[in-house]
């Protein structure tokens, strides 16, 4: 009897019925991510598949992208509390926001999100609340482009400074991401650990983003958060044309000023938007294009919701104050002249300050309460940002 059943075990395991094999855990399947340091900033190379770049970012520093995630998640309890009801009020806030942008993200991004999660070893509806943050609150910042006769050599520079809640100690975070996503344009994000959209960027064929907070009337959270609308325009676009059809196909979500260049044209160009309203303008003759959060479009400035003495500083410091500069300098303007005429606009709340000039860009961070124009900035190589060691 024992050799029948011992007959029957091997040929049901010779046509595939028995024991099925050990599963490879899907951890095992992931490449290692590199990282690499420029001057004190992490440098994470991520490539691979979504949840690939998501695992490799999570474990590259773990210790630190969970301290990060900590950091923003106890600010945005106090950004978004109720007096007298605590976090729980502000967290699902997050919660309802996530429900409501989550059918418009790209699949891609939730399984990055969830490698993250999972490389981390941080619950993945904590990270959720991460990406619905953007979209919930104001950020003032200011760009600008000059290419061409206004530039000493003729090259195309942004810049372009992040002006939101320096105490948030975000910037102690800082980090650049240097994604090679498969079958996607390589790009950097320069951000922050724990985060995986993008507010300021540059993909490798020279496309670069700023972004610039205009809340409107005109809002719905039932869309692509604006994080990942900026993700998709550096790892999509083969020129500004197709960079403004992805942002005015959306759908989007709040009101935000765009402004976006292409170092190898040297062109440039803004975008003004509401949830369903956007007005495009590009960059003319005078080689130089200029944005803050107070919109020239009339639409758009006639359905912003704050219309406070903050907003006239807005237009005469980080737009009339940064074009006035950028004339009295034409011709000469340089990274070094880009970077002080960043200083001379950054508000308190500066957090962030880049110059693009192809093929470096300038990066400065916060340090506690100094604004990041008014620091040191660090030079980077773009193209040793996407050589492989």
């Amino acid at each position: 009897m024992n050799s029948r059943f011992l007959l029957l075990a091997l040929v049901l395991s010779a046509a595939g019925c028995g024991v099925p094999p050990k599963q490879v855990p899907i951890f095992d399947t992931v490449p290692p991510g590199k990282l690499e340091w420029v001057g004190e900033m992490p440098v994470l190379k991520l490539s691979g598949s979504p949840y690939q770049m998501g695992y490799q970012h999570g474990t590259l520093l773990r210790r630190e992208v969970r301290a990060s995630v900590k950091n923003i998640m106890a600010f945005a309890d106090q950004q978004l509390r109720v007096p007298g009801l605590g976090r729980l009020v502000a967290r699902r806030k997050l919660d309802r926001a996530w429900k409501q942008m989550k059918p418009h993200v790209p699949e891609r991004y939730l399984e990055e999100m969830q490698g993250l999660s999972d490389g981390a070893e941080i619950p993945l509806r904590t990270l959720q609340r991460v990406h619905a943050l953007p979209d919930l609150t104001s950020v003032t910042c200011a760009s600008s482009v000059v290419a061409g006769p206004a530039t000493q050599d003729g090259r195309l520079i942004q810049i372009r400074n992040l002006d939101w809640a320096i105490q948030s100690n975000v910037q102690r975070y800082a980090a650049l991401m240097v994604y090679e996503p498969a079958g996607k344009k390589p790009f950097v994000s320069i951000g922050w650990l724990g985060f995986i959209g993008v507010l300021s960027g540059i993909s490798r064929s020279g496309i670069s983003v700023a972004q610039i907070g205009a809340e409107t009337q005109d809002s719905n959270l039932r869309g692509v958060p604006m994080p990942f609308l900026l993700r998709r325009v550096l790892e999509e676009s083969d020129d500004l044309k197709q960079a403004v059809k992805i942002i005015e196909e959306g759908p989007r979500t709040v009101g935000y000023n765009y402004l976006f260049a292409d170092a190898k044209a040297r062109s440039a160009v803004a975008l003004e938007t509401t949830r369903q309203h956007s007005a495009v303008f590009w960059m003319g003759p005078e080689s130089r294009l200029v944005r803050a959060d107070y919109p020239l479009d009339p639409v758009v400035r006639g359905l912003q919701t704050e219309k406070s003495p903050e907003k006239t500083k807005a237009y005469q410091v980080r737009y009339r104050g940064q074009e006035q500069l950028l004339e009295k300098f034409h011709g000469k303007i340089n990274p070094e002249i880009a970077m002080a005429i960043a200083s001379a606009i950054a508000p308190s709340s500066n957090i962030q300050s880049v110059v693009y000039a192809t093929p470096q860009i300038w990066i400065a961070s916060a340090y506690r309460r100094r604004p990041a124009a008014q620091g040191a900035y660090l030079q980077v190589d773009l193209e040793d940002l996407f050589t492989s060691s």
